[in-house]
């Protein structure tokens, strides 16, 4: 099922599926392009990550969030307290430290998402072998070079790492 035309639609990589429930969501810009013999491989991975790993991910991006939302409690807190007219600059002072160690909280999180396909990578080739993902995710490298040839980039939202990236690690391998 594409996402496509649907209100409030989840914005997906196109080399990377997701799962919303239990619905599968996948790119429009993959929409007649790939032979069924090329899903497999493109799924195996998501699949784990939906399955296994998707947990670790909400635990690991609650837990780099959390000192920025106890922070910013705490400050309520103890401003009502002890504080009953705080000056400007300290709670301009703490808004802008909160915003920072959220912002750090998102940029560790994002890092986490990728570290965690990369690890579902590493899994779905025990399934469907290794060289199965590599070509695969070639292919999709190689449509999307043509797509950016002709003006049509791909979106990439950060969240998950970038199709070299993930040939690059499975090489590793």
């Amino acid at each position: 099922m594409t996402n496509q035309g649907r209100k409030g639609a989840k914005v997906v990589t196109p080399h990377f599926p997701v799962f919303e429930g239990a619905r599968l969501l996948i790119s429009p810009i993959l929409q007649g392009r790939l032979v069924a013999e090329d899903w497999g491989p493109i799924l195996a991975p998501s699949l784990i990550f939906h399955r296994r790993l998707e947990k670790d991910y909400n635990i690991g991006a609650l837990i780099r969030f959390l000192p920025g939302i106890l922070f910013f409690i705490g400050f309520l807190v103890f401003s009502y307290l002890f504080l009953p007219h705080p000056s400007i600059q300290l709670v301009l002072g703490l808004v802008v430290g909160d915003i920072v160690i959220i912002a750090l909280g998102m940029y560790s999180a994002i890092r986490l998402s990728r570290s965690l396909v990369l690890k579902a990578d590493s899994e779905a080739v025990l399934v469907i072998g290794i060289q199965a993902l590599i070509e695969v995710l070639r292919k999709l490298e190689t449509l999307r070079e043509q797509d950016a040839s002709r003006g049509n980039d791909w979106p990439e939202y950060g969240d998950h790492p970038s199709i070299t990236k993930r040939i690059a690690n499975l090489q590793n391998l």
